[in-house]
């Protein structure tokens, strides 16, 4: 545990990924433990969406190894990766748009008992009120706030210990995208869960997070506390595609995700 961080149940080393034969990811080492939300941030192109795919098994890894909960996942399917506990939401179609909200929670509660689905219902229920007003309209009729807030509602049924989110706030308006960064995500951290978040909105995104990873032309450039990453100066350059200076960031603005 460094830095005051939780022991990982999620560690990423030496990760190189891309599609065919071109890697966009290259040499990237993180972690994430229970209860932290860790983000991933940096200028567009960057390889943070490639990144979380190939942590999620989506994506092929072409060196280095992926260890959750000590086991090595780094070739396992993301069928195996999902029932070990690994939940990914990607950024798109990240409901069924057919089924109502109670459907789509049930769905992620595949495979428990009737006391166990009683139970993870009861659970997702309480940590997100908004639920019990939607449970009967069909999700593909709610605004995009709210299919988000389901999705991550979903994954939560299962009970993961690792929950990987692929830019949430993707063309959400400004109050939804305050209310799934500033309590929806943090609702996922309280439970337990370990959080590896990739998100656009940089600024709004590392305020709540506990860890932090600038991703620059598919490598770690710069990562630390919040606070840290606030006191340097050259953060802003990265996201502008300056280049880095060795030390000195005025936190990013205006930056988006892949």
């Amino acid at each position: 545990m460094a830095h005051g961080r939780p022991v990982p149940s999620l560690v990423a080393e030496n990760i190189a990924s891309g599609y065919g034969s071109g890697l966009v990811v290259r040499g990237v080492s993180l972690q994430a433990g229970p209860g932290e939300i860790v983000t991933i941030v940096g200028p567009n192109g960057s390889g943070k969406s490639t990144l979380l795919r190939t942590i999620a098994g989506l994506v092929p890894t072409a060196e280095g190894r992926i260890l959750h909960n000590g086991a090595d996942a780094s070739r396992r399917s993301a069928e195996h990766r999902a029932r070990a506990g690994m939940a990914y939401v990607p950024q798109e179609r990240e409901v069924f748009a057919s089924l109502t909200v109670r459907e789509n929670l049930m769905m992620g509660g595949f495979g428990l008992s009737r006391k166990q689905l009683a139970a993870a219902l009861e659970r997702v229920y309480s940590t997100y009120s908004i639920l019990g007003r939607l449970e009967k309209m069909y999700a593909g009729r709610l605004s995009g706030g709210e299919r988000k807030t389901v999705a991550m509602a979903r994954v939560m049924m299962a009970s993961p210990d690792v929950v990987l989110l692929d830019e949430p706030t993707a063309n959400l308006a400004p109050i939804p995208t305050a209310k799934l960064l500033q309590e929806d995500v943090p609702a996922l951290a309280s439970s337990g869960v370990a959080v590896l978040l990739v998100e656009q909105r940089a600024i709004q995104a590392i305020t709540v997070s506990g860890w932090v990873y600038v991703l620059v032309a598919g490598k770690v450039e710069v990562e630390g506390s919040p606070e840290q990453i606030g006191d340097r100066r050259d953060v802003g350059a990265m996201f502008l595609g300056r280049g880095n200076p060795p030390t000195t960031v005025v936190p990013p603005v205006g930056a988006t995700s892949e």
